[in-house]
């Protein structure tokens, strides 16, 4: 479980750019307080069950840490990106249905990751964007599998694209689904990761009363 668990952080580190470009003073790493996770720089309000489990900045580290190591492998060029990745990218919010080391058979996620266009001005939106993390995912050592084109999605009165990949780990096929656009000069992801179809209701709850 804890591979899997690595694998999913370790994924949104990936970086479509190696240009170190900062967060401006101004940025918002956004509060959550039972159940509710707002953040004045993106106008972004999130609900969800508050017996979810919400990591703090410690657990978050300590998963990308050892998740880059997973995806990565030994391709120096790969862990230079996720490096550079970490100076533009800020995680809001992490949250997991159960707690680590639950008896459970997967432990499904949904997340809040930015990560700094400003010095891309070629990506002009979420499409545009998961281009280039398509591009990534099938650099690393994981098998992807793409089934669908990246897809247009409304979520209240924001543009999102939609980049679903699967793998196969442990025996259970997992799939994530990448929920992103430009906004603020920022790629707004909702990163959610499921085994089915029950699970991928329960998080697109929480997607659905999405307020910005």
């Amino acid at each position: 479980m804890k591979k899997i668990i690595y694998l999913i952080i370790a994924i949104t580190t990936l970086s479509c750019t190696s240009e170190q470009t900062n967060l401006p003073e101004e940025f918002d790493f956004g509060k959550t307080e039972n159940g509710l996770y707002t953040n004045d720089f993106f106008n972004l309000e999130i609900k969800f069950n508050p017996n979810w489990v919400v990591q703090d900045k410690q657990q978050m580290n300590n998963l990308i840490e050892k998740g880059g190591d997973l995806v990565t492998g030994d391709d120096q060029n790969l862990k230079a990106i996720v490096k550079a990745a970490k100076v533009n990218t800020a995680y809001l919010l992490t949250i997991f249905k159960y707690e680590a080391g639950s008896v459970v058979g997967f432990n499904p996620s949904f997340m809040v990751v930015a990560e700094n266009t400003k010095s891309s001005p070629g990506i002009k939106n979420g499409k545009d964007y998961l281009f280039h993390v398509k591009k990534l995912l099938e650099q690393t050592q994981i098998e992807y599998i793409f089934d669908k084109e990246v897809y247009e999605k409304t979520i209240g009165t924001s543009i999102f694209h939609v980049l679903e990949a699967k793998t196969n780990i442990m025996d259970k096929t997992i799939v994530q689904e990448y929920i992103t656009t430009i906004t603020n000069g920022f790629s707004l992801a909702y990163i959610i990761s499921y085994v089915d179809e029950d699970e991928k209701n329960e998080l697109y709850e929480i997607i659905d009363q999405i307020k910005m």
